[in-house]
């Protein structure tokens, strides 16, 4: 089932919540009353589809979490090179409470909530709706039998549980973007309260967990849910989520001095931990889902609205082709079309994309050699308007998880955003790795069952000849708390890229500042070493653990191929495309830095076993016009102007946390205050150790504020 019947159903919906902001909202119309509305199984089915309408919205799942607030990291990364203070860039921590985008975020937000918390209450108060139990047989450890009270699982309490996990998807997002918000869990409907109060982000973790674990256990499994509706297992994901934030570390402000912040965790952070590995193994020990299929073929599935149930989505949102999404136009290739052309050229028949969330240069270097994740997901070229693939490696690579172009349907010329490709919120691979994590902490180090959960992720990532390195004899190599974690996160890094978690899962272990800083030092040293050289070179070096050599390469040589036609060829040097009919292009040297090869790109394959069947275009080939030349292109990267001075994007993509000042000094913000930070050259152990906490929280709109009365107030020097 694909959501545009849903979504178009629930649209109908909208009007019993006519939030237009929050704060403002007016109560249900007398043109669908509750009484009417929830008076029948099949209505209220179609007043939850529009709970499903508001998180699919554009402004929340459909684009700008996974776009404007996915923030800049050693992963995910958007460049930027605006010298002066923005107040609109949240990726480079660049916010302002006038901020447009941040007001808009705000109110979408809460919208969606005030639509979940009218739903739950209507059903909650409805006379359909009851919660019951069974008797149910149970065998005790000494083999006797005893009799316990199972709560039974129905249509409407399976529709409540669905509401209260949308629900509390909704406030997670609030809390990671905010911190302490404006918490309520009744409808305006129900109380005619415009101005909940702040309350404190552990308390809302509390109360959302709590009502999680009620309502999980009246629904029912995903054996008997399609992933596009929230199961059980996924009600279990989400308190396993909700449980690790809360134990994990967060920005907040002294009590007395609300102007400086530092990163926290609570005295009590053990036990999130332990509900956090309690119901993440509750969903492995269901047995409802597994890593079967390849990690590509899960995305590229996903990108033709294949359905896999019972594999890594748990929960997919579900998104409507020609209504929602954006998923599959931001990310992937960006692919130009000209539709004032009469000509369709190769591109044409997907339409436009434009490629914009994407990761960082160096991303595709922390890869193993062998992980197959990597050529899927990093991706070095775009199309023009003529269908001619060209090279797109400047600041950052394309993430190539979604694309429009891996549709095998494909989508009309004139198509841009409106994709309806789904998108995970829930993945197994989550699921395992939260397990892994959560086991860690509460036993202090690893146990044979997290290194089995990190296992299974890994698993999938490495052909089955090369898993007794990278699986067994990796995961085993962690036999302390601090390197199994170590393995963890960075497993997550090579899992999640674009799903808007790596910042989520630095701030909870405290390493944000860390991780953007020294990403801000690989751009800024690599950058100067173009230049002629630099001094900090050898310790960013250091902490990557590889050589310049291995860590940029300057100079890429490449060549456009016609299409192999052949999904997961390997060996041939480029990264896995799942297009198996638009022309490609070969790069000769995607991870290293080296000399131009000594032949030209034909006798090249000629010569080589695993290349010989590829076959050179030139750009007339594929455009019917242009060059005719097939010899080696070469795109040299470079971050330097003519001047000698480094591109503004190496100094500002982390504007609000680390760049360049006009005198030319590396500057940190500090409580904030911008401050001279001496680096030291040799030791990143030393520096990092001297960072202050990044101000990643957003601050409250204006507008909010305003409407408040002063009620609401914004701390962390906002």
């Amino acid at each position: 089932m694909k959501f545009y019947k849903i979504y178009i159903s629930g649209l109908a919906m909208l009007a019993l919540t006519s939030c237009n902001d929050f704060l403002e909202v007016d109560p249900a119309t007398d043109s669908a009353t509750p009484e009417l509305v929830y008076g029948s199984e099949s209505e209220v089915r179609t007043a939850l589809y529009g709970v499903y309408a508001r998180i699919c919205s554009d402004n929340l799942f459909g684009n700008r979490l996974y776009n404007d607030f996915q923030l800049n990291t050693d992963v995910d990364f958007q460049a930027n090179q605006g010298e002066a203070a923005a107040g609109n860039k949240a990726q480079r921590y660049d916010v302002r409470s006038d901020a447009s985008n941040v007001e808009t975020l705000w109110n979408n937000l809460y919208a969606a909530i005030e639509t979940a918390n009218e739903f739950i209450y209507n059903l909650n108060n409805s006379e359909l709706y009851a919660e019951e139990t069974e008797n149910a047989a149970v065998e005790n450890e000494d083999g006797s039998v005893s009799s316990v009270e199972e709560p039974v699982a129905t249509a409407l309490t399976q529709m409540m549980g669905e509401a209260k996990v949308m629900r509390a998807m909704l406030y997670h997002e609030l809390i990671s973007y905010f911190g302490d918000v404006p918490f309520t869990m009744q409808g305006t409907y129900e109380t005619d309260n415009f101005l909940p109060p702040v309350t404190d982000r552990q308390k809302i973790s509390d109360a959302l967990i709590a009502d999680l674990q009620h309502a999980a256990e009246y629904m029912q499994s995903d054996a008997n849910v399609t992933i596009e509706r929230i199961g059980k297992e996924a009600a279990y994901a989400m308190i396993a989520r909700l449980a690790l934030q809360a134990g994990g570390y967060s920005l907040n402000h002294d009590a007395g001095d609300v102007t400086n912040y530092k990163m926290t965790r609570p005295s009590n952070y053990q036990e999130y931990y332990r509900i956090a590995r309690d119901y993440a193994k509750k969903v492995i020990d269901a047995g409802t889902h597994s890593l079967t299929k390849s990690y590509s073929q899960i995305f590229i599935d996903e990108c033709n609205f294949v359905i896999n149930t019972g594999d890594d989505p748990i929960f997919e949102i579900p998104f409507a082709k020609e209504t929602t999404s954006y998923w599959g136009y931001a990310q992937g290739p960006k692919s130009e079309i000209n539709t004032s052309d009469d000509a369709d050229y190769s591109n044409s028949g997907w339409g436009a994309t434009n490629g914009g969330v994407r990761t960082t240069a160096f991303y595709r270097y922390s890869f193993d050699e062998s992980d197959l994740r990597r050529d899927f997901i990093c991706g070095m070229w775009n199309y023009t308007n003529k269908g001619l693939p060209s090279m797109n490696f400047d600041y950052g690579m394309n993430n190539n998880k979604w694309s429009k172009l891996w549709s095998t349907g494909g989508f009309s010329k004139t198509s841009t955003y409106d994709t309806g490709i789904n998108f995970a919120y829930i993945r197994y691979a989550d699921v395992l790795l939260m397990f892994a994590e959560a086991d860690n902490e509460v036993n202090n180090g690893p146990t044979d069952e997290a290194k089995e959960a990190l296992k299974q992720v890994r698993r999938r990532a490495f052909d089955a000849a090369d898993r007794a390195d990278m699986v067994e004899a990796y995961v085993e190599g962690a036999t302390t708390k601090e390197d199994f974690l170590k393995l963890v996160l960075d497993e997550r890094s090579w899992e999640f890229a674009g799903e808007n978690m790596r910042w989520k899962d630095l701030v909870r272990n405290n390493m944000l500042a860390e991780k953007v800083f020294m990403t801000f030092m690989t751009y800024y040293s690599v950058a100067e070493n173009q230049g002629g050289t630099s001094s900090y070179l050898d310790m960013v070096e250091e902490y990557a653990g590889k050589p310049y050599s291995q860590l940029c390469a300057t100079d890429i040589y490449w060549c456009r191929i016609a299409n192999y036609n052949t999904a997961g060829v390997k060996n041939i040097g480029n990264a896995y495309f799942p297009n198996t009919s638009l022309p490609l292009i070969y790069v000769y040297n995607p991870y290293r830095s080296t000399t131009k090869p000594g032949l030209d790109p034909a006798k090249y394959f000629d010569n080589d076993d695993d290349l010989y069947t590829l076959k050179v275009l030139t750009e007339k080939d594929i455009t019917g016009s242009g060059a005719t030349s097939s010899t080696w292109q070469t795109t040299t990267v470079s971050w330097v102007n003519d001047d000698g001075t480094l591109k503004g994007q190496i100094y500002y993509s982390l504007f609000g946390y680390v760049r360049i000042n006009q005198r030319g000094n590396i500057v940190v913000v500090d409580n904030g205050n911008v401050n001279t930070f001496n680096v030291n050259p040799t030791n990143a152990e030393a520096n990092i150790s001297r960072l202050p906490a990044v101000r990643y929280l957003l601050p409250y709109p204006e507008e909010a504020i305003a409407r408040s009365n002063g009620v609401y107030r914004n701390y962390y020097g906002y």
